[in-house]
């Protein structure tokens, strides 16, 4: 029997603590477990539909982000974000943009993803 003695960096490992104790992770938001379960099931809806082929994910200071792109290698079609109003921590604006153009705007994800649906679908019907 062999026994394998394994290394641990333990530069990388304090480096980790040091980012996970940074006052400015609070500041970090993220889509809860409801809101990416939304966004995943309208994506994967035109993902079927052929016309979504690509997302992206990014959390910043403030700001979530889901980028919908119709090719691996263009620019979004779509952003889906969530933005927290200053001095409210409880509070979140969700928009979906499309290019630099606020398409919908709402204190409620679900409403402006079923708005978001609505019009995808009307425009399918219309170019057909």
């Amino acid at each position: 029997m062999t026994i394998l003695n394994f290394k641990v960096n333990n530069s990388k490992i304090s480096n980790v603590l040091k980012l996970s104790r940074n006052k400015n992770h609070k500041n970090i938001i993220f889509f809860s477990k409801l809101e990416l379960t939304s966004i995943l099931s309208l994506y994967s809806k035109q993902v079927s539909r052929g016309f979504w082929k690509d997302y992206a994910m990014d959390s910043q200071n403030e700001t979530a982000i889901f980028s919908i792109f119709r090719h691996t290698h263009d620019k979004p079609i779509y952003q889906i974000i969530k933005k927290r109003l200053k001095g409210l921590k409880n509070i979140n604006e969700f928009y979906i943009l499309k290019d630099i153009e606020i398409i919908s705007k709402s204190s409620d994800l679900l409403t402006i993803l079923n708005k978001f649906e609505k019009k995808l679908s009307i425009r399918k019907y219309q170019t057909q």
